[in-house]
C-alpha cells in the first residue's frame, strides 16, 4: 500500500486519474470529514489523505509515504475556490483564502507549512505538482520503487483539460452526486495562478507564515526559479550535545527564547544528526527538552529550592545560612545529577554547543571533538555597571575558560562579533531569528479584545515598549522623552510599558503632565505578545546596549514600525525603515517618538515591517549553526 499525502488542491486527484487511466491502478480515500473514509480503503493499493500523521490509523502512516507538494499559494487559492464552488457555496472567496492562510487553531489540516513539514519527515518520495503537470508519466514512474506498475498505456494519458470537460473516475462525483463536479474540481491546474488572485497583503501574510517551509521546498517569493527540495545538510551520523539549562528557568528572557527556538528549528530540520540536550546536569533527548515546560517536575522543584535559598540567604547571617544550606534538599538533587552526568557523559560527542558562557561549569567532564559557545553580548566587559555582580563574574570566568580551552565562538550580531574581536576572540556570525508563525498581525478580534481587557490597555492608540524593567533598557529616559511630547500627541498616543521588574528597579515617579497616559502592565504571557504588538501603533526599544534584541524583530513581524537605539546591534535588525536615535539624548528620543508616530500612519507600513523581519529566520540560524558543528 502507498499512502498518497497532500495538502488539499495539490493535484492528488489529477495523479489518481493518471494512475487509473495509464496503469489501471485504482485508489481510495481516507478522510474523516465530509463523506468519511471509503469503505474499501484497507484493500486499496493507493490511499489518498489530507490529514496529519497523528490523525490517521497507524497502518496508513507505516506504509510507504508519497508526498505531493504544490506551491502553497496556488494550493490556498484553489482551496478557497473549491470551498466556494463545491463545499460551501454560500461562502466568499476572500474569506476562505484568509482562513486558509491563517489556518487558525490547527484548521485547514494544520495549514500548508505545518502539513508539509509534518509529512516531509516521513516521506519516502516527494512529487512536486509543477513536475507532475509538466510530465505526468515521468513522475508516476517514480512509484515503481514501491508498487508494481504495468507498462503505461500512454494513449490514455489524460490532460487537465480533458478531465475538466469529461467525467473522470475521480473528482467528478459520479458515484454519489447527480451533477458533474469536474469543471469545479479541475479548475485551472495552473502554476503561479496565485499572482492574479492574491492581494498584496495576502501574498505578504502567506509568505510571512509559510515562507520558510516554502523556501525549503524550493519555492521562491516571486514564484520564479523553482528548485527541487533541499537535501539534508549531511548524510553521516553525528552526535551533538546542546547545553540548554536556560529552559529550566520560569521566565522567557532573550537567552531562553534563543535556546527554545534553536531546538524547535533543529527538530523540524531534515538531518541525520542525533541531538542530546544538557539541562541542569541531566542529559536528555531534544524532544524531552522541548516538553519540559509542563512536565519537568524535578526541574520545577529545583527552581523552588533555589528560590528558597535566595530568601534564606537574604534573611539569615552567613554562618546560619551555610549551616542550613548544607542540609538543604537541593544539594542532594545536584549531587544526584552530577552522578547522572558522569555516567552519561562517557560517550564522545562530535560537537558540543554551550548556549551561554556563564554555564561553562556545566559541561566540564563531557568529552567532545569540538566545542562551541554562543556569545550574545560582552557587556560584562564593556558595561559592567549594567550587570549584577555575580553574573558579571561568571561571564568573565566563562570567557577566560573559552580562551584557555580554544572554544570556538558564535556571535549573534555584527556588533557582538566586533566586540569579541576587540577582546582578541575570533567568531562566526550567525544571526538569531524570529518565529513568524508565532509573531504575525493578529486579526482575531476576540483575542485582541481579551488582551486589551486583561492588561487594562488604553482605548486610545499607544506606543509600546517590551522589556525587563532594568537600567540597561533605558526606560526612564523613554518616559522622560515621552513626557516632553505635546499634550495633544500624548492624549492621542499613550505609552504602554510591558515587563516584570528587574534589578535596580524602584518605583518610578510618572511626570505630573503624563498622569493617566503611561501604563505599566507587568509581566505579559507569551501567547498574548503578538496581540499586544498588533494593537500598538509603534514599538520603542532604546536600550543602552543589546547583543541582538529579539523584541524588535517580534514587533516588526507583527507589522509594527520600530524606534531603536542607534548603537550596538539594533540598527542591524531595524534596517533602513527603522527609526534610530541616540539613547542618551532626550531630545533625539523625543524626535524619534514623533517620527515613529508619523511612520505608523503610512500606508502599508505593516507590510514593510513584516518584510524586514524576513531577513532573520530560526531555521536559517540552525542550518548555519549545524554547518559549524559538523
Amino acid at each position: 500500500m502507498i499512502t498518497l499525502v497532500s495538502y488539499p488542491r495539490s493535484g492528488n486527484t489529477f495523479l489518481r486519474n493518471v494512475l487509473f487511466e495509464l496503469y489501471g491502478i485504482s485508489s481510495s480515500t481516507y478522510l474523516t470529514d465530509g463523506y468519511g473514509p471509503d469503505e474499501d480503503w484497507q484493500e486499496a493499493g493507493v490511499v489518498k489523505t489530507h490529514h496529519l500523521p497523528d490523525e490517521l490509523p497507524m497502518e496508513l502512516v507505516q506504509q510507504k509515504i508519497v508526498l505531493l507538494v504544490r506551491d502553497g499559494r496556488d494550493a490556498a487559492v484553489s482551496f478557497a475556490h473549491h470551498r466556494k464552488d463545491v463545499v460551501s457555496p454560500e461562502s466568499y472567496f476572500d474569506q476562505n483564502l484568509n482562513e486558509a492562510i491563517y489556518a487558525a487553531e490547527g484548521s485547514h489540516f494544520g495549514g500548508w507549512s505545518t502539513h508539509t513539514e509534518s509529512w516531509l519527515k516521513r516521506a519516502d518520495l516527494v512529487i512536486h505538482f509543477e513536475d507532475l503537470i509538466q510530465n505526468p508519466i515521468e513522475q508516476c514512474e517514480r512509484l515503481r520503487a514501491f508498487i508494481t506498475l504495468p507498462e503505461p498505456n500512454t494513449q490514455n494519458l489524460p490532460s487537465f483539460s480533458s478531465l475538466k470537460n469529461g467525467q473522470p473516475e475521480y473528482g467528478s462525483g459520479k458515484y454519489f452526486l447527480d451533477k458533474n463536479l469536474a469543471p469545479s474540481w479541475f479548475r485551472k491546474g495552473k502554476v503561479n495562478g496565485w499572482k492574479e488572485e492574491m492581494s498584496e497583503f495576502q501574498q505578504t501574510l502567506f509568505w510571512h507564515l509559510h515562507g520558510e517551509m516554502m523556501e525549503q521546498m524550493g519555492y521562491r517569493l516571486n514564484g520564479d526559479d523553482f528548485k527541487h527540495i533541499e537535501k539534508s545538510i549531511n548524510t553521516e551520523k553525528k552526535l551533538i550535545l546542546i547545553e540548554a539549562s536556560k529552559l529550566s528557568e520560569p521566565f522567557f528572557d532573550g537567552i531562553k527564547r534563543y535556546v527554545h527556538e534553536l531546538l524547535l528549528a533543529a527538530k523540524s530540520f531534515r538531518s541525520s544528526v542525533q541531538i542530546d540536550v544538557l539541562i541542569n546536569g541531566n542529559i536528555i533527548s531534544m524532544e524531552e527538552a522541548l516538553a519540559l515546560e509542563g512536565q519537568a517536575h524535578s526541574i520545577k522543584q529545583n527552581q523552588l529550592f533555589m528560590l528558597a535559598k535566595i530568601v534564606l540567604k537574604a534573611i539569615l547571617p552567613d554562618t546560619a545560612y551555610n549551616s542550613v544550606a548544607r542540609t538543604f534538599p537541593i544539594q542532594k538533587l545536584q549531587s544526584n545529577r552530577a552522578k547522572q552526568i558522569s555516567e552519561k557523559a562517557r560517550v564522545l560527542y562530535d560537537a558540543l554547543l554551550l548556549t551561554l558562557p556563564q554555564h561553562f561549569e556545566a559541561i566540564k567532564g563531557i568529552e567532545s571533538n569540538k566545542k562551541f559557545v554562543v556569545i550574545h553580548d560582552t557587556t560584562h566587559h564593556s558595561h559592567p555597571g549594567l550587570h549584577e555582580e555575580n553574573n558579571a563574574r561568571l561571564a568573565t570566568e566563562g570567557m577566560q575558560w573559552i580562551r584557555e580551552n580554544n572554544v570556538q565562538c558564535i556571535a549573534v550580531s555584527q556588533s557582538t562579533a566586533a566586540d569579541l574581536s576587540k577582546q582578541g576572540f575570533d567568531s562566526t556570525l550567525i544571526y538569531e531569528g524570529v518565529n513568524r508563525k508565532t509573531f504575525y498581525p493578529i486579526n482575531n478580534q476576540h483575542l485582541l479584545q481579551l488582551v486589551k481587557e486583561r492588561y487594562e490597555l488604553p482605548n486610545q492608540k499607544f506606543l509600546l515598549s517590551v522589556s525587563t524593567l532594568e537600567p540597561r533598557k533605558n526606560i526612564l529616559r523613554l518616559i522622560n522623552a515621552y513626557s516632553e511630547l505635546s499634550e495633544a500627541l500624548r492624549n492621542e498616543y499613550h505609552l504602554v510599558l510591558v515587563g516584570r521588574k528587574g534589578w535596580k528597579w524602584n518605583s518610578v515617579k510618572i511626570p505630573a503632565q503624563c498622569k493617566g497616559q503611561i501604563h505599566f502592565t507587568g509581566f505579559v504571557q507569551d501567547e498574548h505578545l503578538p496581540a499586544l504588538y498588533t494593537l500598538a501603533s509603534g514599538f520603542c526599544y532604546i536600550s543602552l546596549y543589546e547583543g541582538f534584541g529579539l523584541p524588535v524583530l517580534e514587533a516588526m513581524a507583527c507589522g509594527t514600525p520600530v524606534l531603536v537605539s542607534n548603537s550596538s546591534s539594533l540598527p542591524e535588525l531595524a534596517g533602513q525603515q527603522g527609526i534610530l536615535c541616540d539613547p542618551m539624548d532626550l531630545d533625539e528620543i523625543k524626535k524619534g517618538l514623533m517620527a515613529l508616530i508619523d511612520q505608523s500612519t503610512l500606508e502599508n507600513i505593516d507590510l514593510i515591517s513584516m518584510r524586514q523581519s524576513w531577513n532573520f529566520s530560526w531555521k536559517r540560524t540552525w542550518q548555519q549553526t549545524l554547518r559549524q558543528l559538523i
